[in-house]
C-alpha cells in the first residue's frame, strides 16, 4: 500500500519526523496505523492514528519485547505501558494469536507517551536494546 493513500496529519507528521531523526523509516501507512521501522536495530513500532487524531501518542511495540526493556520503559517519565495486550489486524510484523474470534489476529503492547519528548525517549530506549 502506498504511503500517500492516507496522508499523515500535521501532528502525525511531527511524530514521524521525530522517528526519522532517530533513524526510523515510514514503511507502511494505513488508515488506522503508521508502521515505522528502524533498519539497524530491526525494531518496528506502530503509531495509533485514531488516537493521534485526539493528539494522544499511543505506540504499539512488539508483544515479546524483553522484560528488561519493558522495565526501562516503565522508568522513563511520561511513558506508561498498558497492562493488557491490544489486537489489531494491521500490525503485520507482529505475531498473531487467537483473541475472541475465529481467526488469529496480530497483537502488541501499547505504550502511551505523555508528549513528544517521551515519544523520543521511547524510540531511543527501543533502539538501544
Amino acid at each position: 500500500m502506498g504511503l500517500t493513500r492516507y496522508p499523515l496529519t500535521e501532528f502525525e507528521q511531527s511524530l514521524a519526523n521525530v522517528a526519522v531523526d532517530r533513524g526510523y523509516e515510514s514503511t507502511h501507512l494505513l488508515k488506522y496505523v503508521c508502521e515505522l521501522s528502524h533498519p539497524a536495530s530491526r525494531v518496528t513500532i506502530y503509531l495509533d492514528r485514531m488516537r493521534a487524531l485526539r493528539r494522544v501518542i499511543e505506540v504499539m511495540i512488539h508483544p515479546e519485547t524483553a522484560m528488561a526493556v519493558l522495565a526501562t520503559i516503565e522508568t522513563v517519565h511520561g511513558l506508561s505501558i498498558n497492562s493488557a495486550l491490544c489486537h489489531n489486524s494491521n500490525l503485520r510484523r507482529f505475531p498473531k494469536r487467537l483473541n475472541k474470534g475465529v481467526k488469529e489476529i496480530a497483537f502488541a503492547r501499547s505504550v502511551e507517551c505523555a508528549d513528544v519528548t517521551a515519544f523520543n525517549r521511547l524510540l531511543q530506549t527501543l533502539t538501544a536494546s
